[in-house]
């Protein structure tokens, strides 16, 4: 009988003794992140009141503080990003994490036309709502941790397959190469830190840009001289393609650059050998005043020259100024392209155009000739101050004219002593560049 009783107790306790098997967290998604964002209208912001789920896994966070605030994830049919009051993100939800969000009292928003998921809105300032960043107390009840190691493989892409299907994916984009003026540069700006722009290029004329924040670790690092594949979160300012790294390590640029096949540069001004607060001045480019005796000036703005132009405290009931570039002869290159950047401020409805001619003969009355307006996106918006980063005007093509052809950037607006209404907007252009294979 004791032979038995031991037998007994031991099997017993070697029952309970033993831990359960691990089947992951108790919670699966019922709906994928495609058809949450598909919930969505651009600029606006919706709650979400069902109690949805959606998983995916960590491709970015806050590690090397190239995303700030934030996490992105990732399932087989879309990416997203998480905004998470939060510092230090990485060690919760490190890169190859499966997570499960709740979604039930969240809302959908975007940022320049990112989709992001938020904890509210922020409507303090009606002109310019945003998207309140889950508070870290919610985390755990909101977001469930999955297992680790669940690595997404990036998705290759050529620059003329990107869409906006792609946002907040992670994709490797192949046979690229930083743009000449943009080779072993740093990828932002530490010191004052400002975050940098670098264009980046196939080896035909389609522009991407890779953004980078003045706080990431990397930031002094130098863009790569050579051609290859870079790899990042794909994302969208306006119009503007952006690829965001999470470090260096995402960027293999080890070929030989584009020399003969690629596009060459035709025109380029940055106007970084113009004297400060003066009127812009060079060889062949024009500075003149149609009406109210008003010319571009060259401002140098956080370090970075550029070309201003106001109506601003001139008292004039109309103001017309124009920036004519040198001629340029399209008969001899093919799939020729403009781009420059402008930035607004004050914004009340003065306008900047650029527009285009052939028979302007160069002179000092170039309203005189007929111009055509160019489909360049132009800043705006911007009513209260200056916004923090340029808007790229996107490659404008110019393969449709032939021969000698001028390029001019017109403004006007007005500032009549007695009107309420004025138009004195500014406007800063910088970057011009006229390329073409």
């Amino acid at each position: 009988m004791a032979v038995v009783f031991i037998s007994g107790t031991t099997t017993c306790v070697k029952h309970f003794d033993e831990p359960p098997e691990y089947t992951g967290p108790r919670v699966k998604a019922n709906i994928s992140i495609t058809e949450i964002k598909r919930l969505h209208i651009p600029n606006n912001f919706e709650k979400i009141t069902e109690d949805l789920i959606i998983e995916g896994v960590v491709i970015a966070n806050d590690k090397t503080d190239n995303f700030y605030k934030s996490i992105v994830i990732q399932d087989s049919t879309a990416g997203i990003t998480v905004r998470l009051d939060g510092f230090s993100l990485f060690n919760i939800y490190p890169i190859g994490r499966k997570i499960f969000i709740r979604l039930k009292g969240l809302w959908l928003g975007d940022y320049g036309g990112m989709i992001q998921l938020g904890a509210g809105v922020n409507r303090s300032d009606p002109q310019f709502p945003e998207l309140i960043p889950i508070p870290q107390p919610l985390f755990d009840r909101v977001i469930i941790k999955g297992d680790l190691d669940q690595y997404v493989v990036p998705r290759k892409v050529k620059m003329d397959e990107l869409n906006d299907s792609l946002q907040s994916m992670l994709i490797t984009l192949t046979q690229v190469e930083f743009d000449h003026t943009d080779t072993g540069k740093t990828y932002a700006d530490a010191v004052n830190k400002q975050t940098i722009a670098h264009t980046l290029r196939t080896c035909g004329i389609g522009t991407v840009y890779v953004r980078t924040s003045g706080f990431a670790k990397f930031a002094t690092a130098t863009t790569a001289r050579g051609h290859g594949d870079i790899t990042g979160i794909f994302s969208m300012f306006r119009t503007q393609k952006q690829l965001l790294i999470r470090d260096t390590n995402d960027v293999q640029m080890n070929g030989l650059r584009c020399t003969v096949t690629g596009p060459k540069q035709m025109y380029a001004e940055d106007f970084s050998g113009q004297i400060a607060d003066s009127l812009i001045s060079a060889p062949q480019l024009k500075n003149l005043s149609e009406a109210g005796g008003k010319f571009f000036l060259s401002k140098i703005v956080s370090g970075n020259p550029c070309a201003e132009i106001s109506a601003f405290a001139t008292k004039e009931q109309i103001v017309i100024s124009w920036l004519i570039l040198p001629a340029i002869d399209l008969d001899h290159t093919s799939n020729e392209i403009l781009k420059f950047s402008t930035k607004d401020g004050f914004n009340n409805g003065a306008v900047l155009q650029v527009l285009v001619s052939t028979n302007y003969d160069g002179g000092n009355t170039p309203w005189k000739a007929r111009w055509t307006v160019l489909p360049a996106v132009i800043a705006k918006g911007s009513v209260t101050g200056y916004p923090k980063e340029w808007v790229s005007s996107g490659d404008v093509s110019l393969h449709h004219l032939k021969g000698k052809v001028y390029i001019a950037f017109r403004y006007e607006g007005n500032d009549p002593p007695m009107q309420t209404a004025k138009l004195t907007t500014t406007f800063r252009i910088d970057n011009i560049v006229v390329a073409g294979n």
